[in-house]
């Protein structure tokens, strides 16, 4: 899994959940507190489950990452 880029709104570094595959949405989902997903306007739009980019790379750093060193490891 490559690491998203985040959307720039307002000073802001936000993910949407849309961009992951439903499996790692479900994963990260079921892993943040109930009001880390928001919904953020953008020039006339709202954008619905939208996540803190920080929240999410920590997230794919401590989830992803580590899982990762740890196949590699594991001969």
């Amino acid at each position: 899994m490559t690491k998203l880029v985040p959307i720039c709104i307002e000073g802001g570094k936000w993910i949407q959940l849309s961009q992951l595959s439903v499996k790692q949405a479900a994963q990260l989902k079921s892993w943040l507190p109930v009001n880390s997903v928001k919904k953020i306007p953008f020039q006339g739009i709202e954008l619905n489950e939208c996540v803190d980019f920080s929240t999410y790379e920590y997230w794919f750093r401590s989830h992803y990452v580590n899982h990762l060193n740890q196949a590699t490891l594991d001969f």
